[in-house]
Formats: C-alpha cells, sequence, structure tokens
C-alpha cells in the first residue's frame, strides 16, 4: 500500500510544496479515500493539488486528536468536502491547552466547532472499524508516556487537570504482509501504541506518524526531550518485532530522527513522499 504525505514540517529541497509545523496523510484503502489528519491551516489542500490528489472526493477523514497542528485544516476541507465523515474520539470535544512558559496556550478545536458539524462527526470510544480492514483505535498504557505530555492539560470548568490523552488515536491497516500503523504524535509513547495494536491486530509490518520525541522549545530551552536511553529503547522495541518500514518527522524532533534512522533503519518523512508498505 502507498501513502502520500499532504502536510509535514519539511519539504525536499527545491519543492513548490507548503510546509509547516503540521502533519497530513492520504492513502487509498480498496476504493475508498482517506485522509488522516489536517495539518495546521489550509496548506494541506494546495500541496494535494500540486500532487494530484482531489480532496473532493475523500470519503473518510480520520483525526489522530484535537490539537491544531493536525486540526488546523479541519473547516477548509470540510467545506470543499460536503459528503465526507470525519471519525474522531469521543473525548476530542472536550477543551485543550498545553502550558508554555506559565502560560496556558489553548490547543484544541475553536469552541462550537463539534456543533457546527455535528452532522459530519463520528465519534467512538475505544475503538472502530472504518472500512473493513481499516480501523481507529484508543491506546493503552503499557509503560510511560513521553516527558512532553507534562505540559498537556483540559479544561474542565474553571481549572485545569491533567491531560489523560483519551482524545488520541491510532490507524491500524490490514495488508496481507500485516498490518501499517500511523500515529499523529504518539503522545502515549509509541511503543504503547504498537503494543496496542500487536495485542489486537497481531503482526505489524510498519509504522509512519511522529513520534514527540524532541520535547518543546521554552524561550531559549528545549524542555521534556526524551532521553537517549529511551530512543535506544524504541529502537531495540522495533527491531525486536521486525517491524521493517519506519517512516517519521513532524514532532519526533530531527535528532531522534536520525538516531532512528542509524538504529532502525528509520526514513524522514517530507511532503510529496510516497510511503510504501
Amino acid at each position: 500500500m502507498k501513502i502520500i504525505i499532504l502536510a509535514e514540517n519539511s519539504t525536499h529541497t527545491g519543492s513548490a510544496f507548503l510546509k509547516e509545523h503540521g502533519l497530513s496523510m492520504y492513502f487509498e484503502h480498496g476504493e475508498k479515500r482517506i485522509l488522516f489528519d489536517t495539518g495546521a491551516s489550509d496548506k494541506f489542500i494546495y500541496n494535494a493539488t500540486l500532487l494530484g490528489i482531489d480532496l473532493h472526493k475523500v470519503d473518510t477523514c480520520i483525526i489522530s486528536h484535537p490539537h491544531n497542528d493536525h486540526t488546523g485544516g479541519l473547516k477548509s476541507f470540510l467545506e470543499i468536502n460536503r459528503n465526507a465523515r470525519v471519525v474522531i474520539k469521543s473525548a476530542a470535544q472536550g477543551d485543550f491547552y498545553t502550558k508554555r512558559r506559565h502560560k496556558m496556550i489553548r490547543t484544541g478545536l475553536e469552541p462550537g466547532f463539534f456543533d457546527k458539524y455535528a452532522e459530519r462527526m463520528h465519534f467512538f470510544d475505544g475503538f472502530f472499524e472504518v472500512e473493513q480492514g481499516l480501523f481507529a483505535a484508543g491506546i493503552h498504557k503499557y509503560r510511560r508516556q513521553p516527558q512532553y505530555t507534562a505540559l498537556m492539560f483540559e479544561k474542565r470548568g474553571e481549572s485545569f487537570v491533567q491531560d489523560e490523552l483519551e482524545h488520541e488515536l491510532f490507524v491500524a491497516i490490514s495488508t496481507q504482509e500485516g498490518t501499517v500503523v500511523l500515529t499523529g504524535c504518539a503522545h502515549h509513547g509509541v511503543q504503547n501504541v504498537l503494543l496496542t495494536a500487536e495485542e489486537r491486530f497481531g503482526r505489524i509490518i510498519g509504522v509512519a506518524g511522529g513520534f514527540h520525541l524532541g520535547g518543546t522549545i521554552q524561550g531559549k530551552r528545549v524542555v521534556k526531550k526524551e532521553p537517549e536511553s529511551e530512543i535506544h529503547a524504541i529502537a531495540r522495541f522495533l527491531e525486536d518485532r521486525k517491524i521493517k518500514k519506519v517512516y517519521t518527522g513532524h514532532c519526533t524532533g530531527e535528532s531522534a530522527v536520525e538516531k532512528l534512522s542509524v538504529l532502525a533503519r528509520g526514513q524522514r518523512m517530507r511532503i510529496g513522499d510516497t510511503l510504501e508498505f
């Protein structure tokens, strides 16, 4: 199968694509056209046009989680595509924030968004078969999550509480060789994502998406960056499970991408790339 990158943090030198801190992928499953996330703006629509992909014909848009670098283009998509359903976790309807230098910055969709587009939404809890052989699923916690999640909060009433990440999902695609996993940011931790996928769907042959290992910039400092030991642990996990195709980028962090390329044959994904599994 093939997955095409429509939005990402990086482009190949000399390309005409528009980059941003965001993620969006497109693929076809049987006769269905699937969009996974919508980047941080409508740039993914422009990039899709350059790639000859008609987003008007997308049947389903799956949203990995409600943060604005994955849903920023959702409104624009719904305006150009009047028929596609949006598959998303029920918990995504919360009010989400990230703490940056002692300030709470909203990272979720604007208030009222889900009410405005209620007829387009398919909310689910736990597990959902999108099409035959194509699944969206919540994530179990087998081990610790990336340190960055300590900065993620949900506003309930007038209080901010730690984000429990119930809004996050991964996609599992069944192929003849095994299962391909797509993840938006893997805030739960990529090992937790893959362990959940393995438990439910069996052998995994590939994974693509952001792994959120690079932390975040607060002022002039990088904070909540995963230690090198964690990157080595992920690489060992990928090797032990014989997961041969590993594509990553977006929130993974350039240093972590480079290490995974050496330790686990990981490949950096960029806008316009076709990922083959």
